[in-house]
């Protein structure tokens, strides 16, 4: 069995109930909380973690975004730090995408991680990471590797060895069990994937080249808007009130997020409860005004002439298309 430390209670600080998250999201938590290893997905089109989030199971914060582990936060803090930290997750997803299958190693400070590629109709949408650990009985080469590092750059490495004593252990023989975990995730997230009707073809990939963009690197405001608007979706504010609640002007939150995302922010916020309603519309039990009050829409007319002008058709016009299909 691995090494680890206390598995906290099925409610973490800040998180809520895992009941209450988007289903994939509970699960890695889950993992997390058994084994004391992090995971998360790198998303290479956007379609689950980037403006579009169209695949509700599949919503996922920021931690399980990017490896958010302590060390990992510890190692970005200095000058070349979080940059050798992306270089070495952008050659890992390189090779991830050339093999188009799993892999296992150690990153450039010597923890150990495991990936696993999210292909969907031939496409490889992003890639699965779980680890962050330090595998029992090679400490010393974590140690040789972060000392290496540290001379490399000019660095005292006793920062990073006191941060890497606070890293979870564990057992060789529990890698196997740990890879399958993984790949179930990356099964049930093909799952969402067809049920969901995702077309990859129709997503941009991100270039795997440098430079590359980190959701880490999004402005707080940005990730704040973005992870705000995911789970109040159903309540009707507006801009003014998200600019409130992040304790900011409108106009700069409007032209930071516009900015840094190539998307307006008030259409991006008609655009996901349009989305929102969408998916509650192609069930032919939920009648327009439910829909409606549980996209966040204050009355039926506005939702209705919002609705239009994304999809180019009504409400019932779009639930009546889909019921026949």
């Amino acid at each position: 069995m691995p090494a680890t430390t206390p598995a906290p209670s099925p409610e973490s600080p800040g998180k809520g109930p895992l009941s209450a998250m988007p289903l994939l999201q509970s699960l890695m938590l889950a993992f997390e909380q058994e084994t004391g290893m992090h995971m998360s997905f790198d998303d290479f089109t956007g379609v689950f973690t980037g403006i579009h989030r169209d695949v509700t199971p599949m919503k996922l914060d920021w931690d399980h975004q990017t490896h958010s582990c302590s060390f990992c936060n510890f190692a970005k803090l200095n000058d070349h730090g979080e940059m050798d930290c992306v270089l070495n997750k952008l050659a890992a997803n390189r090779l991830v995408s050339r093999r188009r299958e799993g892999l296992e190693g150690f990153c450039h400070l010597g923890l150990f991680d495991m990936a696993e590629p999210l292909i969907f109709q031939g496409r490889m949408l992003g890639v699965f990471y779980y680890g962050s650990v330090i595998l029992r009985c090679r400490e010393s080469l974590t140690k040789r590797k972060i000392r290496r590092y540290c001379t490399r750059r000019g660095l005292n490495p006793d920062g990073h060895l006191k941060a890497m004593a606070e890293v979870n252990t564990i057992d060789p023989d529990t890698i196997p069990r740990h890879r399958e975990a993984l790949k179930t995730i990356a099964r049930l997230a093909h799952f969402f994937c067809e049920v969901a009707g995702v077309q990859p073809e129709i997503y941009r990939n991100r270039p795997l080249k440098f430079p590359y963009t980190d959701p880490q690197d999004l402005p707080y405001v940005v990730k704040e808007t973005m992870s705000y608007i995911s789970t109040h979706i159903d309540e009707p504010f507006i801009v003014k009130d998200l600019a409130a609640h992040l304790r900011c002007h409108p106009d700069f939150l409007s032209r930071k997020f516009k900015q840094h995302t190539g998307v307006d922010l008030h259409l991006y916020l008609q655009q996901t409860r349009v989305d929102r309603a969408k998916r509650l519309l192609e069930n032919p039990k939920v009648d327009i005004g439910t829909a409606a009050d549980q996209s966040g829409f204050s009355d039926r007319v506005h939702f209705s002439k919002v609705f239009r002008r994304v999809t180019g058709m009504t409400p019932g016009q779009f639930q009546r298309g889909f019921v026949t299909k």
